[in-house]
């Protein structure tokens, strides 16, 4: 048993944390857009609430697209990158421990491990986005969601990986 008397790895507290402990997102924190950045944002919460909870991340996303009211081309996209994540997991989650190998994947924040799976997922998607896009909303999506530190992780990692 560790010093502070509990077994759990300590991560520094992010915003998704608030919701899974059942408290919205505030007013004063930066809205969730539509599009295709709602799409991306309603997959990394499916996500970290599937690594979360153990709920299926596909029930999750279809919850949160109907929810932010997407259109049917984004939840569309947003089906098919919570699948591309979901049936790819193994291999993104190599990419991410071959990119930032100081931190297992198994121990890095929830929140910046979707982040990353969903980032990786939508470059094997045909209809992507180009690489800088991506990597630019990852990042948005780590100031909204992450902590602190998280912006700077996401696109360290991801310039890793993209050169």
């Amino acid at each position: 048993m560790s010093k502070s008397g509990s077994d759990f790895a300590q991560h520094e507290p992010d915003r998704l944390d608030e919701l899974i402990e059942g408290e919205p997102v505030g007013e004063n924190d930066p809205a969730i857009r539509g599009g295709r950045s709602g799409a991306r944002a309603a997959v990394v919460q499916a996500l970290y609430e599937s690594d979360a909870s153990g709920h299926p991340a596909r029930a999750a996303v279809n919850r949160l697209v109907l929810e932010r009211e997407l259109s049917s081309g984004d939840t569309e996209f947003a089906l098919g990158l919570v699948e591309e994540c979901e049936s790819g997991r193994s291999d993104l989650d190599k990419r991410i421990a071959k990119a930032a190998s100081q931190y297992p994947t198994d121990q890095m924040s929830l929140v910046d491990r979707s982040i990353l799976r969903v980032a990786l997922a939508e470059l094997n998607m045909q209809d992507s986005a180009p690489e800088r896009v991506i990597a630019n909303e990852a990042v948005e999506l780590a100031k909204l969601f992450g902590s602190d530190s998280s912006p700077k992780f996401i696109n360290g990692v991801l310039g890793a990986l993209l050169g």
